[in-house]
């Protein structure tokens, strides 16, 4: 069934929320030559997939044991046999992978998790066809990160229209996310968010999609609910504990080379300045591993020559930071393109310099989907506004000013002639009472001002109440524009995948594999039925 109704596409230069990443902008522009001294900072751009297979084919990968540590994870989160034959391929020397990735957030997290996920399905069944080999799509679960903060919340619409947030705390913050275990604190957020949201179609069967089981631990949910949404399609989900144990020389290479890693960095960063940019990494935070300490945190290897003996007999003890991790997984699988955000694509952009170290080929990095929907309901009451989605994003909506100016022309001026009456009668006594005493030419401003602010007040009844006959209210207009541009951020970056099946039902997914062209970088309003 056919949900989607019309696309809109719009230019991220455009977009306020959005365009604050010039490195980003510069990235996905095919079209101006003037702009391509950003493409000197990648192996590849955005379409040369011919080229990163070329570059990816000549590299050797652990294949075997790796397909057989995904096969195992997949199957036992219950993932469909399409994803489950897609372990076994990668097996082979002809199949290659689109990955893409994101932290494990609560209740999947933003929907530009879900987004990057269908941009790599969709990437890599092009990506087969067009270059004859089999690809396989994989979403890596960045279990190891430790920025709770990020993971520990959901975003949602009260009833009255204004942005709600449930989440829950840890005591052992600090601690890889991997060692969460599902708590009563994130059931108890999970409930919350399920009883503040209002019911749609797809209510019931989310809640049941959506629910902890007994048994798992945090990842583990999280693992299972994009295998429940998306194995069918031939998505592998992989946690980087799956890899460390095949990337111990990687990892003790990354090791030896800190400080040529660090220099390179830095030189990275200056010619990002210099051709305008801000560099994402710093080289003081950046490019080094992390281990665990007695009580399991993640600590930053201050002295590598301390772990130079170690990291050989027990990698799976060691992990990597946002520069190394995409190393990591190329190093591991057999990566063909990367499926990425405007921050991703912009800390990769100081990690060409890494690959080459490494003398590991540096995959294609693909610029993931950018959507905000649309009901065809909430459509049509943007349009009773005399505005509309492009509005909203491009933030040239004023509640206030735009409710004002639906007030009938003929009935807002009666309320001017009515002003101008009454500070015409009102003129002529200030020269009268100041002739009687001063101070009453003061007093005569008081009262002037009070009328004209009693009939200010009355104009607001009045156009509340007429607006109020048409089905109009401040209040509808304001949560329209929240639903577009949630703490004016783009829906992406704050509803999870929840927000949009519970209005559409499962058909969501389905009409997200059909909209708009996987080359088009825009961002995309789409405006969907209401079932």
């Amino acid at each position: 069934m056919t949900i989607t109704t019309g696309i809109q596409y719009l230019d991220f230069h455009t977009l306020p929320a959005a365009s604050g990443n010039r490195l980003y902008l510069d990235y996905i522009d095919t079209e101006h030559t003037g702009k391509r001294e950003i493409r000197t900072f990648f192996t590849h751009g955005p379409l040369d997939f011919a080229a990163a297979l070329r570059a990816r084919q000549a590299y050797r990968y652990p294949r075997q044991e790796i397909a057989e540590r995904l096969a195992v994870y997949n199957a036992r989160l219950g993932a469909h046999p399409n994803a489950l034959a897609n372990c076994d391929a990668l097996a082979a020397p002809a199949t290659f992978c689109v990955t893409t990735g994101q932290q494990a957030g609560f209740l999947g997290g933003p929907a530009y998790t879900p987004y990057k996920i269908i941009t790599a399905i969709r990437l890599a069944t092009q990506l087969q066809t067009s270059l004859g080999v089999k690809v396989v799509p994989i979403f890596w679960l960045a279990t190891e990160d430790h920025d709770f903060g990020e993971i520990n919340h959901a975003d949602y619409v009260q009833r009255d229209g204004e942005i709600g947030r449930v989440g829950f705390e840890w005591e052992e913050i600090g601690r890889p996310i991997a060692d969460l275990p599902l708590t009563d604190a994130i059931t108890r957020a999970c409930d919350a968010y399920f009883t503040g949201i209002m019911p749609g179609p797809g209510y019931n069967a989310l809640k049941v999609q959506f629910a902890p089981r007994s048994g798992e631990d945090y990842c583990t949910w999280c693992a299972r609910i994009w295998v429940q949404a998306f194995s069918e399609y031939g998505l592998v989900v992989v946690r980087p504990e799956l890899l460390r144990s095949s990337a111990g020389e990687f990892l003790a290479s990354a090791l030896r080379a800190s400080d040529e890693i660090r220099y390179r960095l830095d030189v990275v960063s200056k010619q990002l300045r210099a051709a305008g940019y801000a560099p994402a990494l710093t080289s003081a935070e950046a490019g080094q591993l992390f281990t665990f300490d007695t009580a399991g945190r993640r600590v930053r290897i201050a002295d590598p020559a301390m772990h130079i003996d170690k990291i050989g007999i027990t990698p799976e003890s060691y992990s990597t930071d946002a520069a190394l991790r995409p190393l990591l997984a190329d190093t591991t699988l057999p990566v063909l393109a990367s499926v990425l955000g405007p921050g991703e694509i912009a800390y990769q952009a100081m990690l060409k310099p890494l690959y080459a170290l490494f003398d590991l080929p540096q995959p294609l990095l693909f610029p993931r989907k950018s959507y905000t929907i649309v009901s065809q309901h909430e459509t049509e009451r943007l349009a009773a506004y005399q505005t509309g989605a492009e509005a909203v994003l491009r933030e040239k909506l004023d509640v206030d000013a735009a409710f004002q100016g639906l007030f009938p022309v003929a009935e807002a001026a009666l309320f001017t002639t009515a002003r101008a009456g009454m500070e015409a009668a009102l003129a002529p006594l200030q020269g009268y009472l100041e002739s009687i005493d001063p101070s009453l030419g003061k007093t005569w401003g008081q009262t002037q001002f009070r009328a004209i602010q009693g009939l200010d007040k009355l104009e607001e009844r009045a156009i509340k109440a007429r607006m109020s006959q048409l089905r109009l209210s401040k209040a509808e207009l304001h949560a329209l524009r929240n639903v577009l541009l949630p703490k004016g951020n783009l829906q992406e970056r704050v509803f999870p995948l929840p927000h949009y099946l519970n209005q559409y039902g499962s058909d969501f997914i389905d009409a997200l594999f059909s909209a708009g062209n996987l080359d088009n970088f825009a961002h995309h309003i789409i405006q969907m039925h209401n079932p």
